[in-house]
């Protein structure tokens, strides 16, 4: 399947709402944020978001692909976009990923790519959403902080 791979100059919150349903907090960080979007034809399919936390530190802050397109290695090529064509021009060592306990996809996928476990922040989603988040049945409560070097 042929994707490419642009930065963003509409934000797709169609998508960027599937990985992070909190818009306020999407909003507050695009603004210090890039964001790449993948496309198949014309269609928008996928999203990442990427924001600098220091001088060699950088974080995604969301990962998403359109339901219809997902498990057909999106996902995985955004990561791979992020660690090849953002993070060396930017000197960036360390890129972290955070995501929820109640979905074992994300990850699966995160240590495939390399990430590593680093801490687990107790009921953040409990904390910092107003609406409890519910997938594959299982209420979302615990933030894994995984960290990858390049």
């Amino acid at each position: 399947m042929e994707i490419r791979i642009e930065q963003a100059t509409d934000y797709p919150y169609n998508l960027l709402l599937l990985a992070d349903p909190n818009r306020e907090l999407v909003d507050s960080y695009l603004k210090t944020s890039d964001c790449f979007v993948a496309f198949y034809k014309d269609r928008m399919v996928g999203v990442i978001v990427v924001q600098k936390q220091s001088v060699n530190q950088a974080e995604v802050l969301n990962v998403a692909v359109d339901e219809s397109f997902q498990r057909r290695g999106i996902a995985r090529r955004l990561l791979r976009f992020v660690f090849d064509e953002w993070a060396r021009p930017n000197r960036i060592t360390l890129l972290t990923v955070c995501t929820g306990t109640s979905a074992p996809g994300p990850m699966m996928l995160y240590q495939q790519e390399g990430f590593d476990l680093k801490e687990l922040d107790r009921d953040y989603f409990v904390r910092n959403y107003p609406e409890p988040i519910w997938e594959n049945g299982v209420q979302c409560r615990h933030r894994l902080i995984l960290e990858k070097e390049l």
